[in-house]
């Protein structure tokens, strides 16, 4: 299943890959190893991502208000770790060194994603007498369930659960005669507690590799180029191609692996695209003329502490770090007030470093970026319903065929790197010609296409859940996936609209003193939306049981919700861009 859809978007990258290198002439040719290397990291990280959600549900059977919240915290530390990798990169090792050992975490990471054990087991536990629960041994997005009775098994006619939270259960099922049958008890959960740890240790290495590799490779990029340069937004598009490019290989590919070869060749397969990644980065890193290296490499041969210099000290720090997130995620629930206290500190910081640090144009500057910052937080937070709501979503609701092809859930995360590949070259060209006429316009007013645009998707999939029928009996269909489809070009157009103006706007409005932490920083916003993208999405789940109409309801409810809010900001931001433009110091 998949396989035709897998083969046919990446006949599509085939042809597109002449056209794509080709608009990099004229760009410094380290770019071509940024966006090799970048293409592989993000085949591995999002390859790995597209299959969580489903790893923690079907494999583990966690609950999917907890399954939300472990995504959310995973992805939120994922986040959080370029701060520090990216400071510790800025101040000791360089970024091209923060590259690599970010990338040999990443290949420790993933490998370990591919080491799983025997699915977890469920069990209702009435009077004294277990009785087993099982459905179909192949991941196959069913939700059929059988109950085990003596020596017979029965498929479960309807499962129920009081309230959200609650582990009892009421089974329903009809006997070998045809009678009706229903058991109350408590249900309970058996997984494998040493393959649970292979799973989170995997997570840690996978955030702090992650944190290292991410915010120095983009600022890698912001290096090749000059203030002022005009090929800077282009040149930051053309890069963004490179990681939706393995994106959506990924999500095709590693998808397909794993419902049809199970979850150690998805995983597996993310984790030789680290390796490529890995391998194109050291092959091709002379090519970054030495604009990535360490500010004083005479420092890194000093000693820390004992006979440990500053550049083991650094990557020490690393494993530390390794072991922080493992820990983290034993206690999932401290994640997000840690989060929120990281990010109070991090800004109270920023605003101290403005006002006794900086003349009052950086500071006017550095205000402008603060803003789009805080935008970008809410404009995440919508964009990662993807991966779990959205996933979960199409798993249960979404058609899985587009006429003769057939798709699964992971592959439809595809279609929005599909979309950012399709568009990325034609909207950098769009930039780049009303550069050089000096109408494009601030990245304010981009910043307010994005979320209006991210707002009528969700509208968009709200039509779509209404356009559903039921049949005699009630039940309630499928959503087609041409309103999944629109939903997630409307939320790449406003991407495109965002997150490389972004990027961009971090190496040209942060003073260079502080450019990589800098970096960081936007890459925290991405990790605080993520904690509250966990808590919007925990808002879908309804108690185990619920009729789908009533189901639907809320999933539409939320959607229309979240379409509100974003369009409403982004009418804010495109109102104020005049403002806004004074304030950074841009004609």
């Amino acid at each position: 299943m998949g396989l035709g859809f897998s083969l046919g978007v990446t006949f599509i990258f085939v042809l597109l890959a002449p056209i794509i290198f080709m608009q990099m002439r004229g760009h410094p040719r380290g770019l071509q190893v940024l966006f090799a290397a970048e293409m592989w990291e993000r085949f591995s990280y999002y390859g790995m991502r597209a299959l969580l959600i489903f790893y923690l549900t079907w494999h583990f059977l966690v609950e999917r208000s907890i399954a939300y919240q472990t995504y959310g915290a995973y992805v939120a530390l994922v986040y959080l770790a370029p701060l520090l990798g990216g400071y510790l990169a800025d101040k000791y090792i360089g970024f091209r060194k923060g590259v690599i050992f970010g990338a040999v975490l990443l290949v420790a990471g993933h490998s370990l994603m591919s080491i799983h054990g025997a699915p977890a087991t469920e069990s209702i536990m009435s009077e004294g007498t277990a009785y087993e629960l099982t459905r179909s041994e192949n991941y196959d997005q069913s939700t059929t369930k059988f109950i085990s009775v003596g020596d017979e098994s029965f498929k479960i006619n309807k499962l129920v659960q009081p309230e959200k939270g609650s582990t009892q259960r009421t089974v329903s099922f009809t006997d070998s005669s045809g009678v009706e049958q229903s058991i109350v008890g408590e249900l309970s959960r058996e997984i494998s507690e040493f393959h649970r740890n292979i799973l989170f240790l995997a997570m840690a290495l996978i955030v702090v590799g992650v944190g290292f590799l991410k915010p120095n490779i983009s600022t890698c990029v912001g290096a090749l180029y000059e203030q002022g340069d005009k090929r800077r937004d282009s040149g930051f598009t053309l890069y963004y191609l490179g990681i939706n490019i393995g994106a959506a290989l990924a999500s095709l590919w590693c998808g397909y692996l794993a419902y049809k070869y199970g979850w150690g060749a998805g995983f597996g397969l993310a984790a030789v695209g680290m390796i490529l990644g890995l391998v194109l980065f050291i092959m091709g890193q002379g090519w970054l003329e030495g604009k990535a290296e360490p500010r004083d490499p005479e420092l890194l041969k000093k000693s820390a502490f004992g006979p440990i210099n500053y550049e083991y000290a650094v990557y020490l720090a690393g494993f530390a770090m390794v072991g922080v997130a493992y820990t983290m995620f034993q206690f999932i629930g401290v994640v997000e007030p840690t989060m929120h206290v990281i990010a109070a500190v991090v800004f109270t910081g920023i605003i101290y470093y403005m006002l006794a640090k900086l003349d009052k144009t950086e500071r006017d500057r550095m205000i402008g970026l603060i803003i789009l910052v805080v935008s970008s937080v809410l404009f995440w937070t919508l964009f990662d319903q993807g991966p779990s709501t959205l996933n979960i979503f199409a798993a249960d609701y979404v058609s899985d065929s587009i006429g003769p092809v057939s798709i699964t859930a992971p592959q439809l995360q595809s279609l929005n790197p599909l979309f950012i590949v399709m568009l990325g070259i034609p909207i950098a060209a769009i930039w780049t010609w009303l550069g050089k006429r000096g109408r494009e316009p601030s990245p304010f007013f981009k910043f307010g296409i994005a979320m209006v645009q991210i707002g009528l998707g969700f509208w968009v999939l709200n039509w779509g859940i209404s356009s559903m029928g039921t049949d005699a009996a009630g039940n309630i269909g499928k959503v087609a996936i041409i309103w999944v489809a629109l939903m997630y070009l409307l939320h790449t157009t406003g991407e495109l609209c965002l997150s490389p103006i972004g990027l961009s706007s971090v190496t040209k409005l942060s003073p260079k003193q502080i450019v990589g932490f800098m970096m960081g920083v936007w890459f925290l916003a991405s990790s605080y939306a993520n904690i509250l993208a966990a808590m919007i999405a925990k808002m879908t789940v309804v108690p185990e049981g619920t009729p789908a109409v009533e189901e639907m309801a809320v999933y539409s409810d939320v959607f229309f919700k979240l379409g509100i809010g974003a369009v409403l900001l982004g009418c804010l931001l495109m109102f104020a861009n005049p403002l806004l433009k004074k304030l950074i110091h841009e004609r």
